[in-house]
């Protein structure tokens, strides 16, 4: 990429630059994220057990202790049977540890990783991931979604007004996202007694949103590495695409964090 700058007109790397210069471009980005080069769905060694994946319901799988070959081989094995895509499991858990090695370079420590297959509404409003740690960085790799990730700088944000949302909507999408897991109901059918904040959720103008043209998109089926917020660092402002509802795709989330 040239100047280190990728298309969607985030700042760009690439996983053998390593964690030190991932540090460096992530403090030189306005918007606490940067862009992950990926190959495309197409051309990966599992795309198979990925599109497996996809075709069966929802779910979110944490790995916790387990390493990820481990936790692959829990979820396709209960998915499709002893043994299933055995080869494709060792060659994505293969990837999905080099990227949690890249994360966890930058803070030093031990990330924790995820795998879920199913759309969370309450991603698609405005918000920054929270932890209680000092540094603390996620990558989001999402494979089989249309749209990619949104970001916007701080200063788009009415902090008011947000603060004022979200004490009122916070906990009902909470209680929305359990629901999409649970019973596969679409957000149109949970929110359409609230026309509003559902036209808010498809065409991203929030009314704390001061200029809903500023506003960037990961290329679709890049990987993303962005800040959290902390008691010492502000976190980068995301929110998912009204495209991904009806193919949340899979999505590998990898976060670290220490003191």
């Amino acid at each position: 990429m040239a100047d280190n700058v990728a298309m969607s007109g985030l700042p760009g790397s690439a996983l053998a630059d390593g964690a030190e210069l991932l540090l460096r471009r992530l403090d030189q980005s306005p918007l606490g994220a940067i862009e992950l080069d990926r190959p495309a769905l197409d051309d990966l060694p599992f795309r198979d057990l990925v599109r497996a994946l996809l075709r069966a319901p929802g779910f979110k799988l944490d790995f916790n202790r387990l390493e990820p070959d481990a936790a692959l081989e829990l979820v396709s094995g209960q998915l499709f049977g002893p043994r299933a895509f055995g080869r494709e499991n060792k060659l994505l858990a293969r990837e999905i540890a080099a990227l949690a090695d890249l994360v966890g370079g930058l803070v030093d420590a031990r990330p924790a990783i995820a795998i879920r297959t199913y759309f969370a509404p309450g991603d698609l409003v405005w918000h920054v991931d929270r932890v209680n740690e000092r540094r603390a960085f996620r990558l989001v790799w999402p494979l089989g979604r249309p749209a990619g990730m949104r970001l916007t700088s701080a200063d788009n944000i009415r902090a008011d007004i947000y603060r004022a949302y979200m004490r009122r909507e916070f906990s009902l999408l909470g209680q929305m996202d359990t629901r999409v897991l649970r019973t596969g109901v679409p957000v149109e059918t949970l929110w359409a007694h609230r026309p509003m904040q559902l036209a808010a959720m498809v065409s991203g103008r929030f009314p704390f949103l001061r200029d809903p043209d500023r506003e960037y998109e990961v290329t679709p089926g890049a990987a993303s590495v962005h800040r959290v917020q902390t008691p010492a660092q502000s976190g980068a402002w995301h929110r998912s695409s009204w495209a991904n509802r009806d193919a949340p795709g899979l999505q590998i989330v990898i976060t670290a964090a220490a003191d």
